[in-house]
């Protein structure tokens, strides 16, 4: 009964943490979506994009700040090396002591617009630095793909270069016992031979591919070079995609980041023009003062109410000649709103030209997918055919050996097709502005 109990519970073990070692081993296959989070939180690019972005994000506070008055608190205990006479309750006292506080408050009414432009300005900056983000993020969304695509394409690679390997061994070793027996020449044997070191050439090509692809790949993700990670590489969808450029391009110039981000820059190129149009303008503020001033430290409600005082003023002030220095500011800032303006005209025509190109090599994708596909199955009836002929003795060695070069080609292509056209997609959906940014 001891022994049965031993068993059960042995198994019970076995089972749990079988089920835990498959758990953890699903969790190392990542998925497109993951290496995207992981690249993410790593890409240096990002980082200092959004530190951009929380400065920004500070300078609009700060504009912000600059409607609000300012106000100031002062307190001071002073000791002479001679007394200080002041009258005080009808009588005249002497102290070498001293104690003052007050408090100041200053509050613009008008600074010749300069506090709505640096708001407007700072706004707009804050929008354009966030659009900069969003578009450092989308980018290395994209470069993830290309990357995360790059792998799963050199791994299949790498299976196609392992088959064509091995079946040239089989067929060496067939033909090297065909000649024993009379039936190939020694020729044939040397000329296989040679295809068999071809294709372990083909297949070193392959893996060195795949190590130059993972590494690739953890370097955008921001990681050690040398990690292994399992990829999902079930991804491959081949669907219709709509290409009209017309629609796409008004869907560019409405999504597009960096086109609205050329947008903010030049409304802070015009919100600078009016700030430095400011000094122009008279500023006017309201000032309040409240102080206290006595040489002994107060005792009583009495004695702060005696010796303390406040004042109010109006306060304007002009600047009527700074040497030219307004004007040379001004027209500064309008060339940099011309600056904006040509920017804004330029990415305007980089959008239309990134559709446009995106759309094209959709377009050429697709259409290689169709032809690898029918590339490949003639191709596979071509080396069937050919074996077929060389077996029999009515065909010959090199016939076969062209035969199984195009199909490892028409394979080869038919997977480049494959992923190619996934990267294209993506990169269309980036021309467009609505690559997603998974968190």
């Amino acid at each position: 009964m001891k022994s049965r109990l031993l068993i059960a519970g042995f198994m019970f073990a076995v089972v749990i943490f079988g089920n835990l070692d498959l758990q953890a081993q699903e969790q190392e296959i990542y998925s497109v979506n993951d290496c995207i989070k992981i690249a993410l939180k790593n890409n240096t690019d990002i980082v200092t994009s959004q530190s951009n972005y929380q400065m920004s994000q500070a300078g609009l506070r700060s504009a912000w700040g600059n409607f609000m008055p300012s106000i100031t608190a002062s307190a001071q205990w002073r000791r002479r090396n001679e007394d200080l006479i002041m009258f005080r309750f009808k009588d005249f006292v002497q102290s070498k002591d001293s104690y003052y506080y007050g408090v100041e408050l200053n509050q613009p009414l008008f600074t010749g617009f300069a506090n709505y432009a640096m708001l407007q300005k700072n706004r707009a900056e804050e929008k354009m630095y966030k659009y900069y983000l969003t578009g450092t993020q989308q980018q290395t969304v994209l470069e993830v793909k290309e990357k995360y695509y790059e792998v799963l394409k050199s791994e299949q690679l790498l299976v196609v270069a392992e088959e064509f390997l091995l079946a040239s061994q089989q067929e060496l070793r067939r033909i090297e016992a065909m000649e024993e027996i009379g039936s190939a020449s020694r020729a044939e044997v040397y000329q296989q031979k040679v295809r068999v070191g071809e294709n372990k050439l083909s297949l070193i090509d392959a893996q060195n591919a795949l190590s130059n692809a993972k590494a690739q790949l953890n370097y955008t993700l921001g990681i050690d070079v040398n990690t292994e990670l399992d990829l999902d590489d079930d991804i491959l969808e081949v669907s219709d995609v709509d290409v009209n450029y017309e629609a796409l391009v008004n869907q560019a110039l409405e999504n597009r980041v960096d086109y609205q981000a050329a947008h903010q820059n030049v409304n802070s190129a015009k919100a600078d023009v009016t700030l430095q149009r400011s000094d122009y303008y008279p500023s006017v503020s309201l000032r309040g003062e409240y102080s206290w001033f006595d040489v002994k430290f107060p005792e009583s409600t009495q004695a702060l109410e005696e010796f303390d005082n406040y004042s109010v003023s109006l306060n304007l002030s002009m600047t009527l000649f700074q040497g030219f220095k307004t004007r040379a500011n001004v027209s500064s800032a309008k060339a940099s709103l011309m600056m904006a303006q040509a920017e804004l005209e330029q990415t305007k025509r980089q959008v239309m030209l990134d559709v446009k190109t995106a759309v094209l090599n959709v377009q050429k994708a697709a259409e290689n997918i169709e032809v690898t596909q029918e590339n490949l199955v003639s191709a596979e009836e071509d080396y069937r055919l050919a074996s077929e002929r060389y077996r029999v003795g009515s065909g010959t060695l090199l016939e076969q050996m062209n035969a199984e070069s195009s199909l490892s080609s028409a394979k080869a292509n038919r997977i480049e097709a494959l992923y190619d056209y996934q990267y294209y997609l993506a990169a269309l959906e980036l021309a467009v502005g609505n690559l997603k940014v998974v968190y």
